[in-house]
């Protein structure tokens, strides 16, 4: 069954983008099929809900950022004060790098949302955007080029 992550809803000849299969995924796949609780759904994001994923997606990868930064620096607060203090502790060491990939793991866990997928499936045409997107991206993507071609083709209009 083809299911929209965001809404939960079947996708069956909607227009949907599918999911990037990313680690992640695999292991939840796993760990569900370990338990026999699978369905094997694949997993898409809906035309209605490309907004909202997009957003949780930044999300996601804004707060990644940020427990990676934050796991930085706890994990060299924790190995700078075993330096500092005249001897180094091989437990102390593991403990540290033990609680930055917790940092991270918990940043996963709780904000995580997958990419979509531009593989095989989207092979010649791009994922539906909302209609504001679409503006936008044409317009950066023609930059200051498109402005100086649109006044080129008035002053050859007059």
């Amino acid at each position: 069954m083809k299911v929209c992550i965001v809404c939960e809803k079947d996708v069956e000849g909607k227009s949907a983008v599918p999911i990037k299969e990313d680690a992640i995924i695999r292991t939840i796949r796993g760990v569900k099929q370990f338990f026999k609780i699978a369905q094997g759904n694949e997993l898409y994001v809906c035309e209605a809900d490309i907004q909202k994923h997009m957003e949780k997606r930044r999300g996601f990868e804004r707060s990644l950022i940020f427990f990676g930064v934050l796991a930085a620096l706890v994990i060299l607060l924790l190995v700078g004060s075993l330096l500092l203090s005249g001897h180094f502790d091989i437990i102390a060491f593991l403990f540290a790098i033990v609680l930055g990939l917790l940092i991270l793991v918990f940043a996963v866990v709780f904000k995580y949302a997958p990419g979509l997928d531009q593989g095989p499936a989207m092979v010649g045409r791009k994922p539906p955007l909302p209609a504001g997107l679409e503006e936008l991206e044409e317009g950066e993507k023609a930059g200051k080029g498109a402005q100086k071609g649109k006044e080129g083709k008035k002053k050859a209009k007059k």
